[in-house]
């Protein structure tokens, strides 16, 4: 997972510059500061052409939200997708959300309010109907098969020591609801679903310890829906844990390219008091157990990239809480911090992560601030990234002020060694450029050029060098206004 700094791909018809080549940030943005935005999850997806979207909760109203990146001014566009106004428990309506596009690029969200809702957009605007109603249902996990029709996974406390994972789908005719297996009541209530090649479905969840009897469950579930409709689970076997003294939880699944599953968990020691991160695949009939992190992990999703390596985004339940993220190169597991999430085992809930096909990430969050709010992050990870230091010159490309509060015009000044052909642009956090200041050949010497800002709104941008089509450094500006 090397990345070169010259390195350029093609992105919206535009020559988009890998931003995270150079530096080892993660870019981190507020999606909503409302008081209580994001609690109880939040899903991303990426659309058609990389834009990312985000589902989540206004816990104190109106319901469901739906946030779009607004490319031209690096700002997000809220949409209400569902008022929880007059519902039961109204507050709450929204929660646990799960979102996927279809093949027309229409956006698709299962949540809960007062049952399973389910949400879509055509040209007409947002509709939402409810599959499946009345009970508290928890953990949603949406995929929309070869032909549009959404499937659904989900789990609901069924009686005072069982509960029931459900599996809602639509056809041609009708919604309809299954049952995929029954549970323990207490039992993390994550359900996770993937779609294969052959339009067949692949579920994951876990199974704990009955009530507070201490007899175990059988952890981390794994099925398949074959073509008569009939579940064929399993349990998936952790070989690095004696059974009795572990058990697991908080399952994430996704297939690789050849529909193997692929599974992120967390494998409790009862003795020890200790949790860990690990990763599970299952090739020729056998699963395949690794540890990624010796943290505890709180909430965690399992994206795979574009060769089929493992992304997890997750929260490290020890102080002081980071969201953390892991991949996997050549066999070997590495972590990081993204942002500081507090708040203790209560302060954060299960993060969205997708991976572009340039294997960059997307996350979407909530934290505790003064309280819970919406955000966004991205970037690349830390791991093999090139920083030359023969042209990578701080004297070659100034701008000041980096951070600007309220100017209309940001300065930025060069050196040329030699007579060259110049561009300066800037690109916005998405890489898309926002404006062209030089595009010319200039003769040796030191340039200022002014970009005025009136046009854009607060957020990270850069300023991009090159000389003779060779990329040779770049600043972040912050605009705030």
């Amino acid at each position: 997972m090397r990345k070169d700094l010259l390195n350029k791909v093609l992105f919206w018809g535009v020559v988009f510059i890998p931003l995270f080549s150079f530096t080892t940030d993660w870019y981190i943005m507020m999606v909503d500061t409302t008081d209580w935005s994001g609690v109880y999850g939040t899903s991303i997806a990426l659309d058609s052409v990389g834009i990312p979207h985000i589902a989540y909760c206004r816990y104190n109203g109106p319901g469901l939200m739906y946030a779009s990146f607004n490319s031209e001014d690096s700002t997000w566009i809220l949409e209400s997708v569902f008022d929880s106004a007059g519902v039961k428990a109204p507050r709450i309506a929204g929660i646990y959300s799960s979102l996927a596009f279809d093949s027309k690029g229409y956006p698709h969200i299962s949540y809960f309010s007062s049952g399973l809702g389910y949400a879509w957009k055509d040209n007409l605007g947002w509709h939402t109907t409810q599959p499946y109603p009345g009970a508290w249902i928890s953990g949603t996990s949406l995929v929309l098969d070869k032909y549009d029709y959404p499937h659904i996974g989900y789990s609901v406390d069924w009686t005072y020591t069982t509960a029931l994972v459900f599996h809602t789908y639509q056809d041609e005719s009708n919604w309809h609801t299954e049952v995929v297996d029954t549970i323990f009541t207490g039992s993390p209530r994550n359900v996770t679903m993937a779609v294969d090649k052959e339009n067949h479905i692949h579920i994951s969840y876990g199974d704990l310890r009955p009530g507070h009897s201490g007899l175990p469950g059988r952890g981390i579930m794994y099925g398949v829906r074959d073509e008569a409709g009939e579940w064929e689970l399993e349990k998936m076997i952790d070989t690095l844990d004696a059974v009795f003294t572990c058990f697991e939880r908080n399952p994430c699944l996704a297939l690789d390219s050849l529909d193997h599953p692929c599974i992120a968990y967390e494998s409790w020691d009862t003795l020890v008091i200790k949790g860990k991160l690990k990763y599970a695949t299952k090739l020729d009939g056998s699963w395949n157990v690794n540890i990624v992190d010796t943290l505890r992990a709180g909430g965690l999703y399992l994206s795979l990239d574009a060769l089929c390596g493992p992304h997890i985004i997750y929260k490290t339940e020890r102080e002081p809480y980071w969201l953390s993220y892991a991949w996997q190169s050549d066999g070997v597991w590495y972590t990081e911090k993204v942002c500081w999430v507090g708040g203790g085992s209560g302060g954060f809930h299960y993060p969205g992560l997708i991976i572009d096909d340039n294997g960059y990430a997307h996350i979407s969050c909530n934290y505790m601030g003064s309280h819970y709010n919406t955000k966004y992050a991205t970037g690349y990870p830390e791991m093999g990234i090139e920083i030359r230091t023969d042209e990578f010159d701080e004297e070659l490309l100034m701008v000041y002020p980096s951070v600007s509060i309220s100017q209309i015009e940001v300065e930025i000044e060069y050196v040329l060694e030699k007579e060259d052909n110049v561009s300066v642009c800037i690109y916005n956090i998405m890489g898309q450029k926002v404006t062209e200041l030089v595009n010319e050949r200039k003769q040796l010497g030191k340039y200022k050029n002014y970009w005025k800002t009136e046009s854009v709104g607060s957020g990270i941008y850069f300023c991009c060098l090159v000389l003779d089509g060779k990329l040779i450094v770049v600043r972040k500006i912050e605009i705030l206004k």
